[in-house]
């Protein structure tokens, strides 16, 4: 029996890397915070924005939303369609209610943005939900452009698409009007632009990135999300890359 002893030791070596290599390696969890200019309740969820950024595994994105504009002043960095987005959550989790300061973790877990615990530990919740699936982005040496890589999630029922979200790293803005009025306020990772790379049913595929040559990667950033589709609009988020934190 000890003569076998260094082979089953051999034979498990080898077996190792091959099974790491079958588990998707765990996804990040990705943060939105639906906030606004000319909401005076949003400040303490704008700047806790800073810790989730340390976070790692977590890439957080402000998402600010123009319903506060009739209090006094236009939010400079919103954009009609978060509101959208921000009511499509709402209607998947049967509730109604949208309000600003909210966080939604992966789509589907709605908490005050400025209550630190509630946010950690839906974070937290997310992450042991999570589906075994792979995803990532390549880079092509030679032409520059980007491509994302999804894996396959076998017996997985139902269609979700690639969510393409461009944001700034930094706007710093002094507000003049409304419930703000007289601070300068700093908002992180702002969601500019939006766009659609395709559609995915449980399948192994490949998604091309449109032309990124014109970002500035010192002030911007891509974050690429693998999101369930549904009646009610977008549903929760499977996985998701930041194209900015690739090699």
């Amino acid at each position: 029996m000890p003569a076998l002893l260094p082979a089953l030791v051999l034979l498990l070596g080898l077996m190792t890397p091959a099974f790491a290599q079958n588990q998707a390696a765990p996804q990040p969890v990705i943060l939105e915070l639906f906030t606004s200019q000319g909401c005076n309740s949003c400040p303490p969820a704008d700047a806790l924005m800073q810790d989730w950024l340390k976070q790692p595994g977590v890439i957080p994105i402000s998402l600010h939303v123009d319903y506060w504009d009739y209090l006094g002043w236009k939010d400079t960095l919103s954009r009609k369609g978060h509101a959208v987005r921000q009511q499509d959550y709402a209607r998947n989790s049967g509730k109604r209610e949208v309000y600003t300061p909210q966080v939604v973790i992966n789509g589907q877990y709605a908490v005050v943005g400025s209550d630190r615990d509630a946010v950690a530990y839906a974070i937290a919740k997310a992450r042991k939900q999570q589906q075994q699936v792979s995803m990532r982005a390549e880079r092509n040496k030679t032409t520059g452009a980007w491509q994302v890589q999804v894996g396959p999630l076998p017996h997985w029922q139902g269609e979700a698409k690639l969510v393409l979200c461009r944001y700034d790293t930094k706007h710093e803005v002094s507000i003049e009007r409304g419930e703000n009025s007289g601070r300068t306020l700093n908002y992180l990772n702002v969601a500019r632009a939006w766009g659609d790379l395709g559609r995915w049913k449980g399948q192994s595929a490949s998604y091309d990135v449109p032309d990124l040559s014109g970002t500035d990667w010192s002030r911007q950033g891509v974050v690429v999300m693998l999101q369930t589709l549904s009646n009610d609009g977008v549903g929760p988020i499977i996985a998701a890359v930041d194209i900015k934190g690739a090699p």
